[in-house]
């Protein structure tokens, strides 16, 4: 499946002009936003550098009253400073939202050249995972939808948690439909630094006591008194040994939910690097299709 694919549009020169117009139509407006956050950082930098500057100032003009308009620089040296380190992160932060407008731009330009479909953003997405469900200004963006060989879609999700210390938090997701019955399963990698994902509110998920190697690769939740069969389930799918190892290589969370497979990550899916694109499509058709085997 992804030999497939025609990456040429990752590797190929791009038109500025089109890259910010491409922004511009899906609501993005660099100038204002460089303007807001340059306006943002002068404010911070009078304030904090303002409370060093002044009295340092005026201890200055009282130890040297014959200084004159030289102690009275020096006394403002601090904040000077602190306007001068404005540009180059402003200078920083514009080239950093250029890469990400460019990297976007050849992901349109990948889902047109091989016929899928791309979403800038989409306002509360419906989907079956739990995490969807979580938080308050839901929202998706770089949706890339697969028709063939079979239905996928790849994104990322984000939503706000907390009401006094509001937080933004940031899953990026594959997914597929399943033709299998399955129950509700979640499977949270172990791996370090990869964070925890919530099944949500809508099924009652206990941890089973599981035994075997895939336990020291996912903690497992899954519907309660059924151990017995949530362990049949994984060793003959998602606990062989070589999809441990593709887990274990590249962490990921796993997710079966209503006759649909998730895989979730902290790190981006959806990039402009076509061997992120190979792994990930592998990974989820190869994780789809072993759920899929019935049992011998």
């Amino acid at each position: 499946m992804p030999e497939d694919l025609d990456f040429s549009p990752f590797s190929a020169p791009v038109d500025p002009a089109a890259v910010l117009a491409h922004a511009e139509r899906n609501g993005d407006r660099p100038g204002r936003d460089v303007a807001c956050c340059a306006l943002w950082l002068v404010f911070l930098a009078v304030v904090f550098f303002g409370l060093i500057s002044v009295p340092l100032s005026m201890y200055l003009t009282h130890a040297y009253p014959s200084g004159g308009f030289g102690i009275r620089i020096l006394g403002l040296s601090p904040l000077l400073v602190g306007l001068a380190l404005v540009v180059p992160v402003v200078r920083l932060l514009r080239k950093d939202g250029a890469r990400g407008r460019i990297s976007r731009y050849r992901i349109m330009q990948f889902a047109a050249r091989n016929g899928l479909s791309y979403r800038w953003a989409v306002e509360n997405p419906e989907q079956a995972a739990g995490i969807f469900a979580v938080g308050t200004r839901r929202a998706a963006g770089d949706v890339v939808v697969f028709d063939q060989p079979r239905p996928m879609e790849f994104g990322w999700y984000q939503h706000v948690t907390g009401t006094r210390e509001v937080a933004a938090e940031r899953w990026h997701y594959a997914t597929t439909p399943l033709d299998s019955k399955l129950s509700h399963l979640l499977l949270n990698s172990r791996a370090k630094r990869t964070g925890v994902l919530t099944g949500g509110a809508n099924d009652a998920l206990g941890h089973p006591d599981l035994t075997g190697p895939g336990t020291t690769v996912f903690s497992v939740s899954g519907p309660f008194g059924r151990a017995r069969q949530i362990q049949a389930i994984l060793d003959r799918t998602l606990f062989s040994p070589d999809l441990l190892d593709r887990y274990t290589a590249r962490p990921v969370h796993i997710e079966i939910v209503q006759n649909r497979l998730y895989l979730f990550a902290r790190k981006p899916f959806v990039t402009s690097d076509p061997d992120d694109w190979r792994w990930i499509v592998r990974l989820l058709v190869d994780t789809a299709e072993r759920l899929e085997t019935p049992p011998s």
